[in-house]
């Protein structure tokens, strides 16, 4: 039983007038004669209660000894009654706070969690057992050598890019990017009032599943929304988006960043400029209502600043990951290339206008996504230098807290037990 759900079945035994169980160490509060007390509620003792619990264990130095110590008190103290050792799993949903309690110690360590939700949880952490590691689910196995290969990869891209030879073009330095963040804020707005007023068949449909009822509602094709789309998006903007965003200071075929060797034509570059300036905009107008991108970011930066920070860091980052892969005779398939060239074939020109780029940006963008793909398969992959095996990303698993057995002792606050 997961620590969620063990807690649930608590919870649902409170929210239904309480429970009688005694086995946790808790009780109603009353008089000695079980009658309730309409005097003030008790002091929330949980915090102090908790620590000497954990107090009391951590000073056992044997760990046989506390793991005994362990099981009996969390036998007797216990809020939700739960008497368990169980199985962490990456799947585990738990409560904030006590995973992080839980990997902070050593074997047979024993730990108090921060305060919790739910209260205060002491834990010890115990060894995860031969048939716990044969039981780990196929699935998880290759989610975790993906995190593997990608840990494995990102350390290889940082010693790349700390040797790697970076030209930059002053032209970027010429680019007004409040104007141009501008522009995009204007085109997706006109791209957002025409997608408002317009309704598909296939929404209409969605709209009338979702309220149960089926309203008379004028609607047009997929192919009429994006002909409608497509008419507030200049004839400039897609003939090169580049220019029309920088006033004609960049094309999409402009170098501004050259890495190792390898040329980052302007498009890419303004791909992740937009990227980045439309989701954060998203974001703050969300949250805050509003967003500006020369309100200030810090003493000497504002959010214009960061942006073409972000956008230079990446594009140099995507252009190493090419020149590693050139340095191993790596590119992508043919398979990959036309995957992409179908992927892009069903994307729709507003959608692309939305992040400042037409086809030809997209594409150049997306093809150095492709080299990472194709070194990470040539090296990782089946055959390939460092292909991972199945025990080596369960030892990566267990070394990184992935899978961990442990036992919990809840010490519930007041929030919780409502005294």
């Amino acid at each position: 039983m997961t620590l969620l759900l063990a807690l649930a079945m608590a919870f649902s035994l409170a929210a239904c007038g309480g429970s009688d169980d005694t086995s946790s160490g808790t009780t109603s509060e009353g008089d000695a004669d079980g009658s309730a007390s309409s005097s003030t509620a008790s002091e929330d003792t949980s915090y102090a209660d908790a620590l000497a619990c954990y107090e009391e264990l951590a000073a056992l130095t044997d760990d046989e000894e506390r793991l005994e110590a362990f099981i009996e008190a969390q036998a007797e103290l216990n809020y939700d009654g739960n008497t368990d050792e169980f199985l962490v799993t990456p799947d585990s949903s738990l409560v904030d706070g006590f995973s992080d309690a839980v990997l902070a110690l050593d074997e047979y360590g024993v730990g108090l969690s921060e305060e919790t939700s739910y209260g205060y949880f002491v834990v010890i952490r115990l060894p995860v057992s031969d048939e716990d590691i044969a039981a780990i689910d196929e699935d998880d196995i290759e989610d975790i050598k993906d995190e593997y290969i990608s840990d494995m990869f990102n350390a290889r891209l940082s010693e790349a890019l700390e040797a790697a030879e970076v030209e930059r073009s002053d032209l970027l330095d010429e680019v007004d990017y409040v104007a141009l963040f501008e522009k995009l804020e204007a085109l997706q707005a006109e791209l957002d009032e025409v997608d408002s007023s317009l309704t598909t068949e296939d929404e209409a449909e969605e709209d009338a599943d979702e309220s149960g009822t089926t309203a008379e509602v004028d609607t047009v094709t997929d192919e009429e929304l994006e002909e409608a789309l497509l008419a507030v998006v200049p004839e400039a903007f897609q003939e090169d988006a580049t220019a029309y965003l920088t006033d004609g200071v960049l094309t999409n075929d402009t170098v501004v960043l050259t890495v190792d060797g390898v040329e980052v034509p302007a498009c890419t570059y303004m791909y992740f400029l937009c990227y980045n300036e439309t989701y954060y905009a998203s974001m703050f107008t969300y949250y805050y209502g509003s967003f500006d991108v020369t309100d200030a970011y810090s003493d000497d930066m504002t959010y214009a600043d960061v942006f073409t920070s972000m956008s230079e860091s990446y594009s140099t980052q995507y252009a190493a990951v090419q020149a590693m892969a050139e340095a191993e005779g790596v590119s992508p398939s043919e398979e990959d290339v036309a995957g992409l060239t179908e992927t892009l074939d069903n994307m729709n020109l507003s959608d692309m206008a939305y992040v400042g780029c037409n086809r030809v940006g997209l594409e150049a963008t997306y093809t150095f996504s492709l080299y990472g793909e194709a070194l990470q398969n040539y090296l990782y992959g089946e055959g390939g230098s460092e292909e991972l095996t199945d025990e080596d990303a369960v030892d990566y698993a267990l070394e990184n807290g992935y899978y961990y057995n442990c036992r919990y002792i809840l010490f519930a606050s007041s929030a919780l037990t409502g005294s």
